[in-house]
């Protein structure tokens, strides 16, 4: 039996499954049976638990739905979907250490650790889109906490961002919003939203720098004047996957609630057919046009990453609006999504049967190229 490795954090105690969100259990579940069928299994566990110069690591096996807690060889592939990732090793060996622990011993880590720092910082990540696609990401730099550098943007467009550099799930994420009335600046965290109004830029800025204080870097955004669906804002992930042999895709369309302009579910966002909601914005034609660059500009950013790191990629997310002449805008990368659609919400163990469509639609899609990809690792590198 050949273990793989899925890299998370990974108490010690305790059933994981009463702490992981649907969509881990769902992964570990799902990709552990797809692996079964090539005589592999998933070893969940936490690269801050390896040891220098023992050869094993605590964790988990899954069986018949349960955490099996054992003690393992590290596997020599790993599928890589840790949160905090430096912070994550500083517990253990720490970040620098256990790159270089992992590099002689030939550990293959996907999606590498140094490409999800890169695409994880907002700043870069604008920086790096530029060089496929000038005007694809809204323009975007680093905060400076300036009341004219806030006066600037907000001069040229009715809604700024201002964002932490890092991955939030919409946390902590502030929008100022120019309207006839006045300015009103948004606080988004843990799906609560708090609101300010502020009758001049010196005003707004005060409260975005309130907001905004401490050792956390942000960045400020020029917000997009995009189409909205029912007073709701939206956006549409599209999640790219690498089986090991070819790239394919899953998308979904995520709705904000009523007024809100941030559609992470995490902030209370729900999930919609893509296809369905071009139709309903756009029309037949159009729709089916909009569809086409979507997954041009989804394929053909994917392969321009991918030149960072050929072969190694085998999960990245774009987030895209339509502005009001329905041109795609790229918002965000993430190279650790959630699962697309219901797979994010609900766990195959608590799924009703009226939910069996939708995990066809969006999970098992999703899940099975991942299974593969780590599999196609496991046997290049023979017996």
């Amino acid at each position: 039996m050949r273990l793989v490795g899925f890299h998370y954090g990974c108490p010690l105690t305790g059933d994981p499954r009463r702490r992981l969100s649907p969509s881990v259990i769902n992964r570990v579940a799902l990709m552990d049976a797809q692996l079964r069928k090539a005589g592999m299994r998933l070893l969940y566990y936490s690269p801050s638990h390896i040891t220098p110069g023992d050869p094993q690591v605590p964790g988990y096996l899954f069986e018949d739905g349960e955490f099996i807690a054992t003690r393992a060889t590290i596997p020599d592939v790993n599928g890589n979907w840790t949160n905090r990732t430096r912070r994550l090793l500083d517990r253990g060996m720490g970040y620098q250490a256990f790159a270089r622990w992992a590099e002689a011993r030939h550990l293959g880590i996907y999606v590498p650790h140094a490409f999800s720092e890169l695409v994880g910082n907002k700043l870069e990540t604008y920086k790096l889109v530029r060089g496929f696609h000038a005007t694809l990401h809204p323009h975007c730099e680093p905060y400076a906490q300036s009341d004219r550098q806030l006066e600037y943007f907000i001069e040229n467009g009715r809604v700024t961002f201002i964002k932490p550099r890092t991955g939030s799930k919409g946390n902590r994420i502030i929008t100022v919003r120019r309207d006839p009335s006045g300015l009103s600046v948004t606080h988004y965290r843990d799906g609560q939203q708090r609101r300010y109004e502020a009758k001049t830029v010196k005003a707004a800025s005060e409260f975005v720098r309130l907001l905004t204080k401490g050792k956390k870097r942000y960045l400020i955004q020029h917000g997009v004047e995009a189409l909205r669906y029912d007073d709701s804002a939206f956006d549409i992930r599209v999640v790219m996957l690498h089986d090991g042999v070819a790239w394919s895709w899953v998308h979904e369309v995520r709705l904000s609630p009523a007024g809100s302009d941030v559609s992470n579910v995490h902030q209370g966002g729900r999930s919609l057919l893509t296809e369905e909601l071009l139709f309903d914005l756009l029309g037949a034609e159009a729709a089916q046009q909009s569809m086409y660059e979507l997954k041009s500009e989804s394929f053909g950013l994917t392969a321009y990453l991918e030149r960072l790191h050929p072969g190694e990629i085998l999960e990245v997310a774009f987030d895209f609006t339509l502005d009001r002449e329905a041109r795609l805008r790229l918002l965000e990368i993430n190279t650790k999504p959630g699962l697309a659609g219901i797979g994010a919400d609900v766990s195959i163990y608590d799924k009703r049967p009226e939910d069996e469509p939708l995990f066809e639609h969006w999970v098992y899609p999703h899940v099975t190229p991942l299974a593969r990809f780590l599999q196609a690792k496991v046997e290049s590198r023979g017996a």
